[in-house]
């Protein structure tokens, strides 16, 4: 049986906001408008995952809490980490926390940041192609995956706000 693997690249970030790091910002006007929107997709196309993994980041933590919070999403509230290990993490890292934590057919979720989100999504879809800026994962982009393996995996959807 497949197993259902859903990255989500954060919203688009403030980077005028007066944060005094990189870890503390957060998001724009148009990241506050993206993340519900692919919230609402997720949860209207059936993809609510069970578990969840997030950066622990202000922008991560905000767009995760935005996609969950659409009405689509009804009750279902699944368990949420967060985790300082995804911000600024190396493709092994997140590899190695899917790996460690996804041992049952289910949907988990990974929220993150480029260009780890590229690098997990091309690792298990190495078919996946870039948009016109030559990135995979732009801000507020989920990919959903179905997955027995890395081996075996297949790009069910690629949906970046722009394509809503």
């Amino acid at each position: 049986m497949s197993k259902l693997l859903l990255l989500l690249r954060h919203a688009k970030s403030d980077w005028y906001s007066g944060a005094l790091n990189d870890h503390g910002r957060p998001l724009n006007e148009r990241g506050r408008r993206d993340a519900p929107r692919i919230g609402s997709w997720i949860a209207s196309s059936g993809y609510r995952p069970h578990r969840i993994f997030c950066s622990d980041a202000q922008r991560t933590r905000e767009t995760l809490e935005l996609v969950m919070s659409v009405p689509d999403w009804g009750r279902h509230h699944p368990e949420v980490a967060y985790s300082h290990q995804l911000y600024m993490a190396s493709t092994k890292r997140v590899l190695d926390i899917i790996e460690a934590n996804w041992t049952d057919s289910g949907t988990l979720m990974v929220v993150g940041h480029n260009p780890t989100m590229d690098q997990i999504l091309v690792h298990y879809c190495p078919e996946a192609r870039s948009n016109q800026s030559g990135k995979l994962m732009t801000t507020a982009t989920v990919a959903v995956i179905a997955t027995a393996n890395a081996e075996n995996s297949r790009l069910l959807h690629l949906i970046r706000p722009a394509d809503l």
